[in-house]
């Protein structure tokens, strides 16, 4: 396998605004972990001010990195007509990413609550010439599914409009037409050759967008690609936070002895749930934010106000 550059991948991320400080730190964190690397950072969004984005821009253009802003409101409006009510911003952020960056070789999705801590060029040289998507496969579903937890419990106080009521199992095998539910991959994050996506495919992740889904925008994608992804290892996706860490005890033997292999080489950490460590000191990961945060910190205020700062908080 050729080992893709860097340099030719397209680094994205997805905020609408709120997050945008911990979006920050995660390309913080791509940054010190890549130092000698071409970083091409990418942020879509639908509300950031045109003044606020020139700032950030400025802040990340450096020897070795740039961020470009893509407003993707108009877009977004237009399909949410045709959408179901549980389908987010973020959904088509996933969806849209192989038409966006057609023309880049690769492209690195990574959600805004995680953190990198390694180095990204491994990653890269896992990557098949031959497959469109890589991701890793999700512990949590996989312990969901042990239990046969109903879906409706999954969804707690949100609309289950259109919902079968059924287990998880069922949902997955049948709902998502999946043949190995053990390889159904969590999608925050997500490499791409978008050469090797098909419009077709393309087209078929927003056909299903008018769909009811548990979780519309991991679901549908698993729906398109599930034989068409590139399963990796957990370090390049590794979920932590108290909720994970209590259920992935009750993984089967082989994928937490598998899993425990991964935490100790682990170079891409993610917060999927409750709180995160910005807002829990005590989470794995909590102590490297703060160090990001005071980088940026330090950072941003050699070119602008502190008001800055909070802006990006709001």
């Amino acid at each position: 396998m050729t080992s893709p550059a860097l340099d030719e991948t397209a680094i994205v991320f997805g905020t609408d605004g709120t997050d945008l400080w911990a979006t920050l730190c995660a390309i913080q964190s791509v940054m010190d972990h890549n130092p000698h690397a071409r970083l091409n950072f990418h942020i879509l969004h639908t509300s950031i001010q045109p003044a606020l984005q020139l700032i950030l821009s400025d802040l990340f253009q450096t020897d070795h990195s740039n961020l470009t802003f893509h407003d993707v409101s108009q877009k977004v409006s237009a399909l949410r007509l045709h959408t179901h009510q549980r389908w987010r911003t973020d959904c088509f952020y996933r969806c849209y990413l192989p038409v966006l960056f057609r023309d880049n070789p690769y492209i690195l999705w990574l959600n805004n609550a995680l953190l990198v801590t390694g180095s990204l060029a491994p990653l890269l040289n896992r990557f098949p010439q031959t497959t469109g998507l890589g991701a890793v496969a999700d512990p949590v579903a996989q312990i969901l599914r042990q239990h046969k937890v109903p879906i409706h419990t999954l969804l707690g106080d949100a609309p289950a409009t259109g919902l079968p009521d059924t287990t998880l199992p069922h949902y997955t095998r049948h709902h998502l037409c999946l043949s190995r539910p053990e390889d159904y991959f969590n999608s925050n994050m997500l490499l791409i050759r978008p050469r090797l996506i098909s419009p077709t495919q393309i087209n078929r992740c927003f056909t299903l967008a008018t769909r009811p889904y548990l979780c519309p925008g991991t679901d549908i994608l698993n729906q398109v690609f599930h034989d068409h992804v590139h399963i990796l290892p957990e370090r390049w996706n590794f979920m932590t936070g108290k909720l994970t860490e209590n259920l992935c005890l009750h993984l089967p033997d082989h994928w937490k002895k598998r899993r425990e292999k991964e935490r100790v080489k682990r170079c891409i950490l993610q917060f999927p749930e409750g709180a995160k460590p910005w807002e829990d000191t005590t989470l794995p990961g909590a102590s490297h934010y703060q160090r990001l945060s005071a980088t940026l910190e330090k950072r941003l205020s050699r070119i602008t106000p502190p008001l800055i700062r909070t802006l990006c908080s709001s």
